[in-house]
């Protein structure tokens, strides 16, 4: 049975423990900070389990880097990562509604996500296009600063389309 809760000591414990695959985070000082964001308030993040394992994670960052979604004060769904054994079961579209609806119970109209552009980010694009989400049309962005026409930047990680939903 899946369990959709808040960031814990155990549940974390879990993420540690679990070899999660592509995109998975495991490092313990980087859990260590997430927990602390998670407690202050700046962050808020959500655990799939199964029995006593991890199956998924995702945050909501109040205060997104990009400048978008900062200026308008939309959040930023963040970090979604479904672990290897557990993907294509419809747990990620799970996790998904229940941060939306987190999102909405503290009265926001509308979320934000930035989605990487090559070919491993596919599942996430075609997730988040499924899920209702579209492009905000500003662009691509490279570290949060957006890639002017001509410019050269690097494909990894940090070149992100962004996308919007509203919450209905």
């Amino acid at each position: 049975m899946l369990r959709i809760e808040p960031l814990n000591q155990a549940n974390r414990d879990a993420i540690l423990s679990c070899d999660g695959g592509n995109g998975w985070k495991n490092n313990p000082d980087i859990w260590a900070e997430i927990l602390q964001q998670h407690k202050a308030g700046e962050r808020f993040v959500l655990v799939a389990m199964e029995e006593n394992h991890a199956a998924a994670y995702g945050s909501i960052l109040w205060q997104s880097g990009y400048p978008a979604f900062a200026a308008q004060r939309i959040p930023e769904l963040h970090d979604l990562v479904t672990a290897k054994a557990s993907r294509h079961r419809g747990i990620a579209t799970t996790l998904i509604a229940h941060i939306e609806a987190h999102a909405r119970a503290t009265g926001h109209k509308q979320i934000g996500l930035g989605v990487g552009l090559y070919a491993d980010y596919g599942p996430a694009q075609r997730l988040y296009s499924a899920n209702g989400y579209a492009l905000d049309g500003r662009g691509a962005t490279y570290r949060n600063d957006y890639a002017a026409p001509g410019a050269s930047v690097r494909m990894d990680d940090d070149l992100v389309l962004w996308m919007t939903k509203t919450l209905s």
